[in-house]
């Protein structure tokens, strides 16, 4: 979900960033207002960002095929915090992610927050209250939602591609070519994504109840169910849980590069790039660890304690 620095025409990027810019402005008014109402919800908030920091920024390796690609979360965590609420977190967490580690850029910010940080997590709200209609296993509806709104943001970003690249390509001709090429990587991700979702929201339901909406509580007595425990093992087996990532290439290079490179418009290096050199070490180890330090003391406090027990 991480559009290059160089892929998209000057005249596409400003009018990505200028859409996102309201979108960003609206997600943080409505935290501050969340912050006034509520001022313990500032815990949940950090501790999804930064399980959104993490999990956007690790590789997972799909050995049959040998490339690698990211989960997106958003969704889930939509679902969990609020389409609204999440849009900024992610706005932050791409902004570090291509400072400090050259992935993404920040001509493209824009875009990759419109689509990691909102459509995602739109799909996903919206087929989650489709599906709930439908009579769907609440479980197997939740997977569905999240691994669904997992695919939206690569094809949100196949379609930005290929208008990007429509003064030197055919849209559908790019359009086809990328979806072709992340699909064999991408969707074994979701599956992944799918299974860990549907966990997630069920812990929660079962430990801190009133961290979810009142539309995802009911998950706590949902049954396991054989189709979420097959997409779970499915999941597990074709992403290479537990496999070294070298060697793998990931699709955001292979597929998305390679796609702009072949019209002419190849990925160029970060406009500001700290991920190189000892200050660049140290920044991405003070962030890292203190990233995980939040959501350290996220679990402490608000997961691993019983139930009941007096916040320390």
């Amino acid at each position: 979900m991480h559009l290059s620095e160089g892929m998209l025409p000057l005249s596409h990027a400003a009018a990505w960033t200028a859409a996102a810019a309201p979108v960003v402005l609206w997600s943080l008014r409505g935290e501050q207002r969340r912050q006034q109402d509520s001022p313990s919800s500032s815990v949940l908030i950090a501790g999804a960002t930064s399980l959104l920091f993490a999990g956007t920024l690790l590789p997972l390796p799909v050995p049959v095929i040998g490339a690698s690609s990211h989960i997106c979360l958003t969704p889930v965590l939509g679902l969990i915090v609020g389409v609204r609420r999440i849009v900024w977190p992610t706005f932050f967490v791409l902004l570090l992610q291509a400072i400090f580690f050259a992935h993404g850029g920040l001509t493209t910010l824009g875009v990759n927050t419109l689509t990691l940080g909102l459509l995602g997590p739109a799909v996903a709200a919206g087929l989650w209250a489709l599906l709930r209609r439908t009579g769907v296993p609440k479980a197997l509806g939740l997977a569905l939602a999240c691994g669904l709104g997992d695919l939206s943001v690569y094809v949100a970003d196949a379609i930005v591609l290929a208008a990007a690249l429509s003064d030197v390509t055919a849209p559908a001709t790019t359009f086809v070519a990328v979806v072709l090429g992340f699909a064999p990587v991408q969707v074994p991700l979701a599956v992944l994504e799918a299974a860990a979702s549907a966990g997630m929201v069920r812990l929660l339901a079962t430990r801190r109840p009133d961290f979810l909406p009142a539309r995802l509580r009911p998950l706590s007595t949902a049954p396991a169910s054989a189709a979420c425990l097959l997409l779970l093992l499915v999941g597990a087996s074709l992403s290479g849980c537990g496999h070294d990532t070298g060697g793998f290439k990931g699709i955001d290079d292979s597929i998305f590069g390679a796609a702009a490179e072949s019209a002419g418009r190849p990925p160029t290096d970060s406009i500001i790039d700290l991920s190189q050199g000892e200050i660049g070490l140290a920044m991405s180890i003070i962030i890292l660890f203190g990233l995980g330090f939040v959501a350290g003391r996220t679990w402490e406090r608000h997961l691993g304690r019983e139930r009941g027990a007096p916040p320390r």
